[in-house]
């Protein structure tokens, strides 16, 4: 039987991608999770065929005992200890890379530009926040660039969104792996859950307390515009202090109509608490909130993206009706949702394209298990 020795990290979305590649590829998956030291699991539980190195164990030559026997070698993101691990593998194992954004968006800095706009940028006072550790300046990830640089031309397969891939074989001319979509989530397992619907004249703002969400700039449009809603800003997950600099701003502008949601809150309480947001805007230049904004049009909301944002083809190229952050210009008129008919197509496009089966069907057809 093939052995598939997967490459991860305690995350979120893990627990749910165990389940799927274990029903698409049955008794062919193996796990070796990284732990930063004293970190306490939170998402991938034991179970036999799982084992948890910390990450020292990925820097010396100890991981090659883990990927020894390794038909395909997958990585769920590329980092320095990666890179390690599928240095050690045998000559002969495939190897596969799942690009999670944060790995190889600092790569793509050149041909993107900044991802923080003007406004947001004075916010921030012209520098990178701490807490905006996956969206600053490629500078900052310079020792991320190695990893991908060194692995580029060992690797069989590479997952991005398809408007991706003519960047990424820009950025690292020695990859010559086929490109293979696979998405992380399915439509039944995490878009399906909460409420039904979101609609209602609320606008949800953003995902997360990271400048790249370009809050200020996003503000700044959508001032006058709020008809009878509020405006939800989700500054749970980031930069604290950033995440105060948001609110003052967002107070000036929206007074009592701001929810500035900066304490954790269940995922129940939260999906309650923006099912009336009929729009959302994600002001990013660049790949962010995939699960938020497929939750959101599977749901029926009206999203603005910007058409800079590699996400924004890519949901246009599946046929997905979509508003630029441009048709907000430079008036006060209230926001508009999409009509039924649109709405509904957009629900069963992501609905079909991340439908469960296509999922793992994507995970069948990975190009690394056809030799």
């Amino acid at each position: 039987m093939m052995r598939i020795v997967h490459l991860a990290r305690d995350e979120k979305f893990m627990p749910l991608l165990r389940q799927l590649f274990e029903e698409a590829l049955p008794g062919a998956n193996h796990w070796v999770i990284a732990r930063r030291r004293r970190a306490k699991l939170r998402f991938v539980e034991p179970a036999a065929n799982v084992v948890f190195r910390r990450e020292t164990w990925f820097r010396l030559p100890w991981i090659g005992r883990d990927v020894a026997r390794a038909d395909v070698v997958f990585a769920h993101s590329m980092t320095s200890i990666f890179a390690n691990a599928i240095a050690r593998a045998p000559a002969t194992a495939r190897v596969v890379w799942k690009g999670w954004g944060y790995d190889y968006y600092p790569l793509l800095a050149p041909q993107l530009g900044d991802p923080i706009l003007p406004a947001t940028r004075a916010l921030i006072g012209g520098a990178a926040l701490a807490g905006d550790d996956k969206d600053a300046p490629a500078r900052r990830w310079w020792h991320k660039r190695p990893a991908l640089e060194r692995v580029a031309a060992r690797l069989h397969t590479f997952c991005v969104i398809p408007s991706e891939v003519e960047l990424v074989r820009r950025a690292l001319p020695a990859l010559t792996a086929q490109h293979h979509e696979l998405p992380l989530f399915t439509a039944e397992d995490v878009f399906a859950s909460g409420p039904p619907v979101m609609d209602g004249p609320d606008v949800l703002l953003g995902n997360s307390a990271t400048a790249s969400n370009n809050h200020a700039d996003a503000m700044a449009a959508l001032a006058g515009r709020l008809g009878a809603g509020r405006i939800v800003v989700p500054l749970s997950y980031g930069d604290v202090d950033y995440g105060a600099k948001v609110e003052a701003r967002g107070r000036a502008l929206f007074g009592d109509r701001l929810d500035a949601l900066q304490q954790w809150m269940s995922l129940a309480d939260y999906n309650a608490r923006i099912q009336r947001c009929g729009f959302v805007v994600m002001n990013h230049r660049r790949q962010q909130a995939v699960g938020n904004i497929g939750a959101a049009l599977y749901k029926g909301a009206t999203v603005y993206l910007r058409r800079e944002n590699p996400l924004f083809d890519f949901y246009a190229g599946l046929g997905v009706a979509l508003r630029p952050m441009t048709s907000l210009g430079d008036g006060s008129e209230p926001l508009e949702p999409l009509d039924a008919r649109l709405r509904e197509r957009n629900r069963a496009v992501i609905g079909a394209h991340y439908a469960r089966e296509r999922v793992l069907q994507t995970m069948r057809e990975l190009p690394a298990l056809r030799g």
